[in-house]
């Protein structure tokens, strides 16, 4: 048995979860913090993307240099308040957003003074996040589990449920998949990659 034990393999730490970020930006017309249809299919996009495995959301507002910096800090925390609204309204929860503003500093472009700049008139989201499974595998990988458990017969909610995972009803198939593993009292499988 010793001997045994000393021929193991010291176990491997498994490395960092990956985090993903995707950047998504909302342009402003000067001198305005109204958000425009473009713009909110961009805030539209970013919760979306959230909700895939966000973890964080980071807004960070900008303004050009036209103007006086101090009305410019003011637009850019304007602008910023738009969007982490916008973005708390399409799902995203505040506890998950965080945000800045930062006027005419750091600016995507630099330019100089009193030069307009579309690209400097904008608001960064950064969605971070874990990768996540596709419904499918993640259907696939609550059968798997259930299956493992040694479960004889095709009665039941849990077949039923492998049955609609694999007709593509995948919402309704994880639903009853997750419970049924919940009332075992069983681990589910995590749907991050």
């Amino acid at each position: 048995l010793l001997l045994a034990a000393c021929q193991q393999q010291p176990q491997m730490a498994s490395p960092p979860p990956t985090q993903v970020k995707q950047l998504f930006v909302v342009y402003f017309n000067t001198g305005q913090s109204d958000i425009l249809p473009d713009g909110q299919a961009k805030i539209d996009q970013a919760a979306a993307t959230f909700k895939q495995g966000g973890t964080n959301v980071l807004v960070k507002g900008h303004a050009d240099r036209v103007g006086d910096q101090g009305m410019n800090l003011r637009l850019s925390m304007a602008r910023t308040a738009s969007v982490k609204a916008a973005l708390m309204r399409a799902g995203v929860p505040e506890s998950a957003i965080r945000s800045g503003s930062l006027g005419e500093e750091s600016l995507p472009v630099p330019t100089a003074d009193q030069v307009p700049e579309r690209l400097n008139r904008s608001v960064h989201i950064t969605v971070i996040g874990r990768p996540v499974m596709s419904d499918k595998d993640y259907c696939a990988a609550l059968a798997r589990k259930w299956r493992s458990l040694s479960r004889t017969g095709a009665q039941g909610p849990a077949p039923q449920a492998i049955a609609q995972c694999d007709a593509g009803n995948y919402d309704a198939g994880i639903t009853v998949l997750e419970q049924v593993l919940t009332d075992d009292r069983i681990v589910l499988p995590s749907r991050y990659l």
